[in-house]
């Protein structure tokens, strides 16, 4: 029975790291370009451009914080459901542009040069599996909190 817990622990490392990172790393590379962040925006064809370029400034810095959070395990829970919202948003966002038919860019990590456009199934299915990791910790989370 010692090893379940010790598990769980590594687990939840693993999962609080790979959010981590890759919210920190794709916040950051977000806020040095918001032109091309407010272009990808841009592309899925659903908000006005005044709200695209609301959206370029704000959601980096968001992911960044967010991202810091859940790393550090700082404003931990609140942390969890903005990145859990986000990678919501995303899919929702990505769908809509699927079944559309648009060639949309991404804008994951930045530049849209680097990246695979429209590769639909991998980023909904890679943001399904980044919600599952925000759920697992938001779950392990909260059964922490009620032993104590």
């Amino acid at each position: 029975m010692a090893r379940t817990p010790q598990l769980g622990i590594w687990i939840e490392l693993t999962f609080r790291l790979i959010l981590g990172v890759f919210f920190i790393v794709a916040g950051l590379l977000k806020i040095k370009d918001p032109k091309a962040l407010t272009a990808a925006i841009e592309t899925y064809q659903v908000l006005p451009y005044s709200i695209s370029v609301l959206m370029a400034l704000f959601l980096p810095w968001l992911e960044l914080l967010a991202g810091i959070g859940v790393a550090f395990r700082k404003l931990y829970k609140g942390s969890l459901l903005i990145l859990g919202l986000l990678l919501l948003m995303f899919v929702i966002a990505l769908t809509q542009g699927w079944v559309r038919g648009l060639d949309v860019t991404c804008g994951c990590f930045g530049n849209p040069d680097h990246e695979n456009q429209t590769n639909y199934s991998w980023l909904i299915i890679r943001d399904i599996l980044l919600i599952f990791m925000v759920a697992k910790l938001w779950i392990r989370q909260t059964l922490l909190d009620k032993q104590v």
